[in-house]
């Protein structure tokens, strides 16, 4: 790779390059990963039975596996850990987008299986849960996909390393 040219550099004849699509897909990631945060207490405290049902899970202690704990620590653990989770898919797609002149054949077999999963967490967010996220997963589905056409039909490029 030159030195004029960079994986980093985004101009507008690139944009529908395996780079930017997959740092779009970061970006969206953590788009999703705000989403879910900015939710907590993943609860509604305005109708009463719902923060009923809240209290109980709150004052409902119980032993699992040793370690005493309640139905709302495993369920605001939880939530967190999804949070946690997206951010740093995030950020390892974004890393990882540097490797498609390198490796597009390996990142195209990554990308693909987050893509993959990214249809699964669509569908669960349909079936489940609500629609924002599912047409967030949906969206960085449908963009790896694109991302995987591109991947896996290039070859390896061989570089040397400065001397």
């Amino acid at each position: 790779m030159s030195a004029g040219k960079s994986n980093n550099q985004l101009s507008a004849g690139n944009l529908g390059s395996p780079v930017a699509l997959i740092r779009l897909s970061s970006i969206l990631l953590v788009g999703l990963a705000i989403g879910h945060l900015s939710a907590y207490p993943w609860t509604s405290v305005h109708v009463p039975q719902e923060a009923r049902l809240a209290d109980s899970m709150k004052s409902v202690p119980f032993v699992f596996m040793g370690e005493r704990s309640t139905y709302w620590d495993l369920y605001f653990g939880w939530g967190l850990l999804v949070g946690v989770a997206l951010l740093t898919l995030a950020i390892v797609l974004w890393l990882l987008s540097d490797l498609a002149r390198l490796a597009p054949r390996r990142l195209g077999a990554i990308t693909g299986i987050i893509s993959a999963s990214c249809a699964v967490g669509a569908y669960l967010s349909f079936r489940f849960f609500y629609v924002p996220p599912f047409l967030m997963y949906l969206a960085i589905c449908l963009i790896l996909v694109a991302t995987n056409v591109q991947l896996l039909g290039r070859r390896t490029v061989c570089t040397e390393l400065p001397k």
